[in-house]
């Protein structure tokens, strides 16, 4: 039996932000190394992008009456995945001894394809975390 879209949906939503996640830790890993000081310039001009953002959501309650409810979520996940990216440089790299990454467990965990957990790891093996 298929499963329902909305479970679909879910699963692209967590994949998306996974990869963005991702993609963005490796690039501010590899801008802090370059140039520490433009760097913090460029992120210090995300978060106040990401900051102007949630607050007109807010005033504008754009996402309905929850609006902030959402915004105040939206922030905290958006603030651990930068907190993440930003402090990565200061993490040693894992090697192959260590244990399966916990983002492929939880991914294995939630009913992805093998598959799907597969190419995950060789992506994290081809572009691995500073």
């Amino acid at each position: 039996m298929a499963k329902p879209v909305d479970e679909d949906e879910q699963a692209i939503d967590r994949l998306t932000l996974y990869m963005l996640k991702e993609t963005y830790c490796a690039a501010a890993g590899a801008l802090m190394r370059m140039n520490p000081k433009a760097s913090e310039a460029l992120f210090q001009a995300f978060e106040r992008q990401i900051a102007d953002a949630l607050q007109r959501m807010h005033v504008h309650r754009s996402e309905g009456p929850d609006s902030t409810a959402i915004a105040i979520a939206v922030g905290d996940r958006i603030a651990e995945i930068l907190d993440q990216a930003h402090r990565r440089q200061f993490e040693p790299a894992r090697s192959a001894a260590e244990p399966e990454d916990q983002s492929l467990k939880a991914a294995r965990e939630a009913g992805i394809s093998q598959e799907a957990v597969d190419m995950l790891s060789r992506l994290q093996n081809r572009f691995p975390s500073p």
